[in-house]
Protein backbone atom coordinates (compact mmCIF):
# COMPACT_ATOMS: atom_id res chain seq x y z
CA UNK A 1 0.00 0.00 0.00
CA UNK A 2 1.42 3.40 -0.98
CA UNK A 3 1.67 6.37 1.36
CA UNK A 4 -1.15 8.09 -0.55
CA UNK A 5 -3.40 5.03 -0.12
CA UNK A 6 -2.57 4.90 3.58
CA UNK A 7 -3.46 8.58 3.99
CA UNK A 8 -6.78 8.04 2.17
CA UNK A 9 -7.55 5.05 4.41
CA UNK A 10 -6.79 7.04 7.58
CA UNK A 11 -8.81 10.03 6.34
CA UNK A 12 -11.81 7.78 5.64
CA UNK A 13 -11.43 6.21 9.10
CA UNK A 14 -11.42 9.65 10.72
CA UNK A 15 -14.49 10.75 8.74
CA UNK A 16 -16.41 7.62 9.80
CA UNK A 17 -15.31 8.12 13.41
CA UNK A 18 -16.33 11.79 13.35
CA UNK A 19 -19.75 10.76 12.02
CA UNK A 20 -20.14 8.28 14.92
CA UNK A 21 -19.11 10.95 17.41
CA UNK A 22 -21.62 13.39 15.89
CA UNK A 23 -24.35 10.76 16.29
CA UNK A 24 -23.34 10.25 19.93
CA UNK A 25 -23.51 14.03 20.48
CA UNK A 26 -27.14 13.91 19.34
CA UNK A 27 -27.83 10.81 21.46
CA UNK A 28 -26.17 12.37 24.51
CA UNK A 29 -28.21 15.56 24.15
CA UNK A 30 -31.34 13.40 23.93
CA UNK A 31 -30.39 11.45 27.07
CA UNK A 32 -29.55 14.67 28.92
CA UNK A 33 -32.95 16.17 28.04
CA UNK A 34 -34.60 12.94 29.21
CA UNK A 35 -32.87 13.11 32.60
CA UNK A 36 -33.64 16.83 32.99
CA UNK A 37 -37.34 16.25 32.30
CA UNK A 38 -37.43 13.33 34.74
CA UNK A 39 -35.63 15.37 37.41
CA UNK A 40 -38.45 17.93 37.31
CA UNK A 41 -40.76 15.30 38.79
CA UNK A 42 -40.61 15.50 42.57
CA UNK A 43 -39.56 12.01 43.56
CA UNK A 44 -36.86 10.13 45.41
CA UNK A 45 -34.98 9.63 42.13
CA UNK A 46 -34.91 13.35 41.34
CA UNK A 47 -31.30 13.86 42.41
CA UNK A 48 -30.28 10.69 40.56
CA UNK A 49 -31.67 12.16 37.34
CA UNK A 50 -29.90 15.47 37.98
CA UNK A 51 -26.61 13.61 38.51
CA UNK A 52 -27.13 11.65 35.29
CA UNK A 53 -27.99 14.86 33.40
CA UNK A 54 -24.75 16.43 34.66
CA UNK A 55 -22.78 13.35 33.57
CA UNK A 56 -24.35 13.59 30.11
CA UNK A 57 -23.23 17.24 29.99
CA UNK A 58 -19.64 16.17 30.77
CA UNK A 59 -19.87 13.41 28.13
CA UNK A 60 -21.14 16.01 25.64
CA UNK A 61 -18.17 18.27 26.42
CA UNK A 62 -15.80 15.31 26.03
CA UNK A 63 -17.26 14.42 22.62
CA UNK A 64 -17.04 18.01 21.38
CA UNK A 65 -13.41 18.33 22.52
CA UNK A 66 -12.64 14.98 20.84
CA UNK A 67 -14.19 16.18 17.59
CA UNK A 68 -12.18 19.42 17.76
CA UNK A 69 -8.99 17.40 18.31
CA UNK A 70 -9.59 15.19 15.28
CA UNK A 71 -10.55 18.15 13.10
CA UNK A 72 -7.39 20.01 14.16
CA UNK A 73 -5.27 16.99 13.26
CA UNK A 74 -2.38 15.42 15.15
CA UNK A 75 -0.30 18.59 15.34
CA UNK A 76 1.30 19.78 18.59
CA UNK A 77 -1.15 22.70 18.68
CA UNK A 78 -3.98 20.18 19.11
CA UNK A 79 -2.28 18.44 22.07
CA UNK A 80 -4.19 20.58 24.57
CA UNK A 81 -7.48 19.25 23.15
CA UNK A 82 -6.26 15.67 23.52
CA UNK A 83 -5.21 16.17 27.14
CA UNK A 84 -8.52 17.88 27.94
CA UNK A 85 -10.32 15.00 26.22
CA UNK A 86 -8.54 12.49 28.48
CA UNK A 87 -9.28 14.57 31.62
CA UNK A 88 -12.98 14.79 30.73
CA UNK A 89 -12.90 11.03 30.16
CA UNK A 90 -11.58 10.62 33.71
CA UNK A 91 -14.36 12.88 35.01
CA UNK A 92 -16.95 10.69 33.26
CA UNK A 93 -15.48 7.59 34.91
CA UNK A 94 -15.56 9.21 38.37
CA UNK A 95 -19.16 10.35 37.90
CA UNK A 96 -20.15 6.89 36.63
CA UNK A 97 -18.72 5.24 39.75
CA UNK A 98 -20.50 7.70 42.06
CA UNK A 99 -23.85 7.41 40.26
CA UNK A 100 -23.74 3.62 39.92
CA UNK A 101 -22.88 3.02 43.56
CA UNK A 102 -24.99 5.78 45.13
CA UNK A 103 -28.15 6.03 43.04
CA UNK A 104 -28.75 2.54 41.68
CA UNK A 105 -29.43 -0.84 43.24
CA UNK A 106 -25.90 -2.15 43.70
CA UNK A 107 -25.27 -5.68 42.48
CA UNK A 108 -22.23 -7.69 41.46
CA UNK A 109 -22.33 -6.33 37.89
CA UNK A 110 -22.32 -2.71 39.08
CA UNK A 111 -19.40 -3.43 41.42
CA UNK A 112 -17.35 -5.03 38.63
CA UNK A 113 -18.15 -2.10 36.31
CA UNK A 114 -17.00 0.33 39.02
CA UNK A 115 -13.73 -1.59 39.47
CA UNK A 116 -13.17 -1.49 35.69
CA UNK A 117 -13.87 2.26 35.75
CA UNK A 118 -11.30 2.70 38.53
CA UNK A 119 -8.74 0.81 36.42
CA UNK A 120 -9.66 2.97 33.43
CA UNK A 121 -9.07 6.15 35.47
CA UNK A 122 -5.51 5.01 36.23
CA UNK A 123 -4.86 4.21 32.54
CA UNK A 124 -6.27 7.55 31.35
CA UNK A 125 -4.24 9.53 33.88
CA UNK A 126 -1.14 7.63 32.79
CA UNK A 127 -1.89 8.56 29.18
CA UNK A 128 -2.58 12.21 30.05
CA UNK A 129 0.31 12.91 32.42
CA UNK A 130 2.75 10.00 32.17
CA UNK A 131 5.92 9.99 30.10
CA UNK A 132 6.00 8.51 26.63
CA UNK A 133 6.34 4.74 27.09
CA UNK A 134 7.05 4.08 23.45
CA UNK A 135 4.76 2.81 20.72
CA UNK A 136 4.54 -0.86 21.76
CA UNK A 137 3.75 -0.21 25.44
CA UNK A 138 1.34 2.62 24.58
CA UNK A 139 -0.64 0.31 22.29
CA UNK A 140 -0.65 -2.37 25.02
CA UNK A 141 -2.13 0.13 27.49
CA UNK A 142 -4.68 1.18 24.86
CA UNK A 143 -5.81 -2.43 24.33
CA UNK A 144 -6.22 -2.78 28.11
CA UNK A 145 -8.44 0.32 28.01
CA UNK A 146 -10.45 -1.08 25.09
CA UNK A 147 -10.88 -4.42 26.86
CA UNK A 148 -12.11 -2.71 30.04
CA UNK A 149 -14.72 -0.70 28.11
CA UNK A 150 -15.79 -3.76 26.11
CA UNK A 151 -16.34 -5.72 29.34
CA UNK A 152 -18.25 -2.77 30.84
CA UNK A 153 -20.63 -2.71 27.88
CA UNK A 154 -21.27 -6.47 28.13
CA UNK A 155 -21.86 -6.24 31.90
CA UNK A 156 -24.16 -3.23 31.41
CA UNK A 157 -26.25 -5.23 28.93
CA UNK A 158 -26.42 -8.18 31.37
CA UNK A 159 -27.45 -5.79 34.15
CA UNK A 160 -30.17 -4.22 31.99
CA UNK A 161 -31.67 -7.66 31.36
CA UNK A 162 -32.62 -7.58 35.03
CA UNK A 163 -33.57 -3.94 35.56
CA UNK A 164 -34.72 -2.84 32.09
CA UNK A 165 -33.33 -0.25 29.66
CA UNK A 166 -31.43 2.67 31.15
CA UNK A 167 -30.49 5.82 29.21
CA UNK A 168 -27.09 5.82 30.95
CA UNK A 169 -26.34 2.90 28.60
CA UNK A 170 -25.38 5.63 26.09
CA UNK A 171 -22.40 6.37 28.32
CA UNK A 172 -21.00 2.86 27.86
CA UNK A 173 -21.35 3.06 24.07
CA UNK A 174 -19.71 6.50 24.10
CA UNK A 175 -16.80 5.06 26.08
CA UNK A 176 -15.97 2.68 23.24
CA UNK A 177 -16.25 5.47 20.69
CA UNK A 178 -13.97 7.66 22.81
CA UNK A 179 -11.49 4.77 22.82
CA UNK A 180 -11.51 5.03 19.04
CA UNK A 181 -10.48 8.68 19.36
CA UNK A 182 -7.60 7.67 21.63
CA UNK A 183 -6.56 4.94 19.18
CA UNK A 184 -6.52 7.43 16.30
CA UNK A 185 -4.49 9.83 18.44
CA UNK A 186 -1.89 7.17 19.24
CA UNK A 187 -1.67 6.14 15.60
CA UNK A 188 -1.30 9.75 14.46
CA UNK A 189 1.32 10.51 17.11
CA UNK A 190 3.67 7.67 16.17
CA UNK A 191 3.14 8.04 12.44
CA UNK A 192 4.18 11.70 12.75
CA UNK A 193 7.27 10.64 14.70
CA UNK A 194 8.21 8.12 12.01
CA UNK A 195 7.77 10.78 9.33
CA UNK A 196 10.17 13.01 11.25
CA UNK A 197 12.64 10.11 11.57
CA UNK A 198 12.07 9.58 15.31
CA UNK A 199 11.33 6.32 17.13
Amino acid sequence: MTTTDQKKKVSLLIIIHLALMALMVIGTIGAMVHFIIDSINASATGFSNQANAFMMLVILAMLIVGILYLVKGYMKQAAVYYKLFLILNVAVCVLTIIIDLCFYRVNIWMIIISVLNACKIIILLLMAFGKDLGEKKTWTIFYMLLTADGLKLILAIINMLGIGFDFSFAGYVTALISDGTIGLAIRGKYENKKMRGRT
